[in-house]
């Protein structure tokens, strides 16, 4: 990825027909980290949305010009409750698109906020910094806790946004996701 306007320009396109076609969503990954935490560069994005199935055909169609999108392989994905990805056809960034299927994305999805960045043409819905620690410490934990990435993330976000965190969320969807353990160690 070389520049952040090219992040906004792919992100648009995405949000954009979303918000055409009324899906609920956001933005979670490495830029809704970047967002409550520590800016990193990301090669993608990952977003959440309650695409319905009736649904995808329209929205791949309006994806196709400026995506490298495969209909067959996201509708089996969102059959299988499975992420789907796009390519941009010119940054070759990729956006991973992931149903809203759990009681935790839910969660998530009603507690996003609304954020505005210079450059878009949208506010932006991402992901409250609790439910971002949540999902970053359920990524590292499932990925043996060997990503330095992941445990930075999780640290920055922790370390700027101590006092202002809602510690009851997290310890109750700490316990449901199985990260107590991990939640415990880094809040020391």
């Amino acid at each position: 990825m070389s520049d952040t306007k090219e992040l906004i320009e792919v992100v648009d396109a995405v949000i954009s027909a979303l918000r055409r076609h009324a899906i609920p969503h956001f933005i979670t990954g490495s830029f809704a980290s970047s967002v409550h935490g520590e800016f990193r560069a990301t090669a993608d994005i990952d977003l959440v949305a309650e695409i319905p199935a009736a649904a995808l055909p329209a929205l791949m169609r309006e994806w196709d010009t400026a995506f490298i999108a495969d209909i067959e392989q996201a509708t089996s994905a969102l059959a299988a409750g499975m992420s789907f990805n796009l390519i941009h056809r010119t940054t070759y960034l990729k956006v991973d698109l992931f149903p809203c299927d759990n009681d935790f994305n839910r969660s998530a999805l009603d507690r996003a906020v609304t954020i505005e960045i210079p450059g878009a043409r949208e506010s932006l819905r991402v992901s409250s910094v609790e439910d971002i620690l949540l999902a970053k410490m359920r990524w590292y934990q499932m990925g043996s806790e060997s990503s330095e990435v992941q445990r930075r993330d999780v640290r920055q976000l922790i370390a700027l946004n101590r006092d202002t965190m809602d510690e009851d969320y997290l310890r109750r969807w700490a316990a449901v996701l199985g990260v107590v353990d991990l939640l415990n160690r880094e809040l020391q």
